[in-house]
């Protein structure tokens, strides 16, 4: 499968928009962090946070060592969206 960085940074967006809807929490940290519907300034705080999960992943028997270099990949996927939609 094939898609553009917009469609990427259209997928990420639309998580977000519903884990905001489901869990009131989510919806409060979300206005708290200031993240919007804007990929560009939802990525640099999400970015930190993910590269924290993807070490401590990989200390989690069994599946960690399969999850932290995934979600290392997703955030390589996420600095080329960043670097294309936001320059």
């Amino acid at each position: 499968m094939t898609i553009t960085a917009q469609e990427g940074a259209k997928i990420i967006l639309d998580a977000v928009a519903e884990a905001a809807t489901q869990e009131k929490a989510a919806a409060t940290t979300m206005a708290g962090a200031g993240a919007g519907n804007d990929f560009c300034g939802i990525w640099p705080k999400a970015k930190p946070l993910l590269e924290v999960a993807s070490t401590v992943l990989v200390f989690i028997p069994g599946a960690g060592t399969v999850a932290g270099p995934v979600l290392t990949g997703l955030i390589k996927i996420g600095d080329q969206i960043y670097a294309e939609t936001c320059r």
